[in-house]
């Protein structure tokens, strides 16, 4: 489909028939861009219902601030992944196959939580199942779908867990193998923060301008590498560690930030570092200056004020240097947003 049709007239059969989706599971750290994500769709002018799929992991608090939000909170019971190893960043991910249970709706555009919406995506709502852009050859990434809720796929998806072998171990991969005869959407409609080894100076510059345009190109740019909330706001922070400098972008990751300072202060307060987190971006930035990376993010001074606020642990557990010595072993980047990364890839 050109993507100039998608900013043609469509016609829309119930508008209270469609909803946006996203999903949290297994830990609470995606509750902050999910927040973010809901303050870019009505950014973006959407009155359409939205609806966050929760499992028993997430706490009141975050479920509350999901719904200060505007998110309608469903909660679910999690899919193990059968082939996926314990506590395994793909345990889970097959929770997303409770999207086709929203049979209140007749289509569901599914966003993963580290999206932010740029324009309005309702003419994807004339799209038919599944529709999405490509990932690589003929696969299609599942960051941005859009689905036809119906109980009976829901069964089929849930009962072949055990048969279906997935290409990268997670929910894209087992999608894929259901859906074959998919819909390809255009790059812009989810659009990756993502320069692509190899890519060519003109070629980078040109997604650089997608990345940074003002208005919008992209309907929604998905932040693939370390999320901006892990970072502090004054860079990019995949700019520090070799393995992620192709999803740097301080332009992005400007823009994420001016989403968040439009919500309530209230919900803000979500996006606040951890004191392992902290400690984890002046790892990072110690290793860039050891290896000197040309591009000097490492030099800047940290402004953003979160560097002296607490998040505390809903346990009441009191903030606190934690040391890391050596090689990391653990830490949110492994546990959670380099894990994502491999499954979006």
């Amino acid at each position: 489909m050109p993507f100039k049709a998608l900013g043609a007239p469509y016609v829309s059969s119930a508008p209270e028939r469609e909803a946006y989706a996203t999903i949290l599971h297994s830990e609470q750290l995606y509750a902050c861009g999910a927040i973010t994500a809901a303050q870019s769709i009505r950014m973006a002018g959407s009155g359409r219902d939205m609806v966050a799929l929760v499992d028993e992991t997430i706490s009141a608090r975050h479920r509350g601030a999901l719904e200060a939000a505007g998110w309608k909170v469903r909660p679910i019971r999690r899919i193990r992944n059968p082939r996926a190893s314990r506590d395994a960043y793909n345990e889970w991910n097959y929770s997303k196959f409770w999207l086709w249970t929203l049979t209140e709706y007749d289509r569901v555009i599914f966003l993963d939580a580290d999206l932010l919406v740029e324009r309005p995506m309702e003419p994807l709502f004339a799209m038919p199942e599944v529709s999405a852009t490509g990932n690589n050859g003929s696969y299609f990434n599942s960051g941005v779908m859009v689905v036809e809720p119906c109980a009976c796929t829901f069964r089929l998806l849930a009962a072949h867990v055990g048969d279906i072998e997935s290409y990268n171990g997670g929910d894209q991969g087992y999608l894929n193998e259901v859906f074959a005869w998919w819909h390809r959407l255009p790059s812009h409609a989810n659009y990756m923060k993502h320069f692509w080894e190899g890519d060519t100076a003109e070629r980078a510059a040109a997604r650089r301008r997608v990345l940074a345009a003002d208005p919008p190109v992209a309907l929604a740019v998905h932040f693939v590498g370390l999320k901006p909330w892990f970072c502090y706001r004054d860079y990019d922070c995949n700019w520090n560690v070799a393995a992620l400098r192709q999803f740097a972008c301080d332009e992005a990751h400007a823009r994420w930030w001016k989403v968040h300072d439009a919500m309530p202060r209230g919900l803000q307060g979500f996006c606040l570092l951890d004191e392992r987190q902290k400690a984890l971006l002046r790892w990072d930035a110690a290793r860039a200056r050891e290896a000197n990376f040309s591009d000097g993010h490492w030099r800047v001074r940290i402004a953003d004020p979160r560097r002296r606020m607490c998040a505390g642990g809903d346990d009441g557990e009191a903030c606190r240097e934690r040391e890391i010595a050596g090689r990391r072993v653990e830490g949110n980047r492994i546990t959670t947003s380099y894990a994502k990364l491999i499954d979006n890839f």
